[in-house]
């Protein structure tokens, strides 16, 4: 049997007087009975997912373009309703160029959005965008804090949906809103223009995090207290191994933090402060280009040359108040888009920020910039600007 057959049973009635869903078009969907090929189970509530095997085939290929970093874009198609359900109709995707992305984590920037948004109108213009995609390679599929905010944030309206992809386990599930709640969606329809479908991925069971990705599982690790529910498959198994080797480590920190530590706070913090000091007085100009101490760069001099093809550690102070994570970021003079080097959700000071890996990067004159941002990574409007600029020598 190369298709599914929609369930018989009736879905819940969609409320229609509602402003969002009664200015949806009306139009007859696909038949799903034919020419739809169900992922997961039926959905079980109002909304049925239907996703083009273009856009299928556009997701795959982003998402094994690297699976050692998240990658995540848009999905474009349109909504309508038929007869009390509301179908979205997912028909292209489009690859976000995101500066903040990495192993555990991605999210939109302003710069990722505006170029979405020019695509979006240059290549699908009678499209709309209802949702995003991202992966979680080696990682499993859930919604972690990270990806609520950003759900929250951007794609408000009832019908936006976001879909997980493990490209290593080969794993999927869709997220939506359900009575005002996010939650994974029970499966999807994928309409087959080919005999076959184009993915085989494994619908898991999943859920809904109000953590971040390290800080849940940090609870799984018994590190920090954790008063939740999730019911993700992926996660190992802890041994008593590693809750003895944590006792351990616990009380030697103790009997450090007593018996050494603690005399030596005052003589750190007065070298810290002497060390900063000096640090303004030797980079002059750093401290022009950053005139905020809470948030500056120190190393590499503003004006130094940087060797191409070098690692180049980024050192400073990063401790703003109401900041979510500090980012560092850099670009060609002139150019439009920043691209991220690292960022970092503890507070630095006078510490290692991020370190810039220039080997893919041409000889040029470059800005580097650190700022500090919200949950949103929006940088906070009243934070100062820290901007230096260096010379990648070959």
């Amino acid at each position: 049997m190369t298709s599914a057959s929609i369930s018989s049973e009736p879905a819940p009635a969609v409320d229609l007087q509602k402003p969002e869903v009664s200015g949806l078009p009306e139009r007859q969907p696909p038949n799903l009975a034919e020419k739809g090929w169900l992922h997961g189970r039926s959905p079980d509530h109002e909304q049925i997912i239907i996703m083009r095997q273009a856009a299928l085939r556009q997701v795959v290929e982003h998402s094994h373009s690297n699976r050692r970093v998240e990658l995540g874009g848009a999905l474009l198609g349109q909504v309508y309703r038929y007869q009390n359900q509301i179908y979205v109709d997912i028909m292209a995707a489009l690859p976000a160029v995101s500066g903040s992305h990495g192993p555990i984590h991605f999210t939109f920037d302003a710069d990722s959005w505006t170029q979405l948004q020019r695509d979006r109108s240059e290549q699908y213009p009678k499209l709309d965008i209802i949702g995003w995609f991202h992966t979680h390679p080696g990682l499993g599929v859930f919604y972690s804090g990270d990806d609520v905010v950003v759900h929250s944030a951007a794609f408000t309206l009832p019908w936006h949906v976001g879909l997980v992809v493990d490209p290593v386990s080969n794993e999927a599930s869709f997220f939506g809103w359900n009575k005002g709640q996010l939650a994974p969606s029970a499966g999807f329809y994928e309409l087959l223009d080919a005999p076959e479908p184009v993915v085989d991925w494994k619908m898991v069971r999943t859920s809904v995090w109000q953590e971040t990705y390290e800080e849940h599982l940090a609870a799984e690790q018994g590190l920090s207290p954790y008063a939740g529910s999730s019911v993700t498959d992926w996660q190992p198994k802890q041994q008593n191994w590693g809750l003895i080797a944590g006792v351990l480590g616990l009380l030697l920190s103790f009997f450090l933090l007593v018996g050494w530590v603690v005399p030596l706070t005052k003589q750190v913090n007065q070298l810290e402060a002497l060390t900063l000091t000096l640090a303004d007085q030797t980079l002059a100009e750093n401290a022009a280009a950053c005139p905020d101490p809470n948030l500056r760069i120190l190393s590499p001099a503003a004006g130094s040359n940087v060797q191409a093809g070098s690692e180049v550690e980024v050192v400073g102070t990063a401790v703003y108040p109401q900041a979510y994570r500090y980012r560092v970021e850099v670009r060609p003079v002139g150019a439009d888009l920043w691209s991220l080097v690292g960022d970092k959700r503890a507070d630095t000071s006078l510490g290692t920020i991020a370190t810039w890996d220039t080997t893919p990067r041409q000889p040029a004159a470059y800005e580097m910039r650190l700022t500090a941002v919200d949950r949103n990574n929006i940088r906070l409007t009243n934070s100062a600007t820290c901007l230096i600029t260096l010379d990648l020598k070959p």
